[in-house]
């Protein structure tokens, strides 16, 4: 049963970052691809640089989740978690951001919310029986 929960646990943390990193690469291909700058006040940075970091991030996160779930490398998972939470939570909460309504205000909060429960999830790669023999 323990070893149902960590997998469910780690399914759940690698499809989030997943996505997130799928995201993040989509969106500045695009932004590159059609040579506008993206516009994420969340993030510190701005302009073409944003373009590339967005990327760079993305494919970061890409490799990560990689690297975890095949087992070559583990460790650096929690790593970029606790990063990815800690980026939202500081873009959305503790900088002058501007919710545009209620709805954007939830969102961003369940995004962060669920990035907190993808880092506290990914802390299962860390478990000795979670290891591929």
């Amino acid at each position: 049963m323990r070893n149902a929960i960590g997998l469910l646990l780690r399914t759940y943390s690698y499809l989030y970052h997943l996505i997130l990193s799928v995201f993040l690469i989509g969106i500045s291909y695009i932004a590159i691809s059609a040579g506008k700058p993206l516009k994420l006040d969340m993030l510190p940075w701005e302009g073409e640089k944003l373009n590339h970091w967005a990327a760079g991030l993305g494919v970061l996160g890409f490799v990560c989740v990689l690297l975890a779930v095949t087992g070559l490398f583990r460790y650096i998972f929690p790593v970029w978690t606790v990063f990815a939470f800690v980026m939202m939570l500081r873009g959305f909460f503790l900088t002058p951001y501007n919710f545009g309504g209620e709805d954007h205000f939830k969102g961003a909060a369940w995004l962060t919310f669920g990035a907190f429960g993808a880092f506290l999830s990914s802390l299962s790669v860390l478990d000795r029986s979670s290891r591929r023999r």
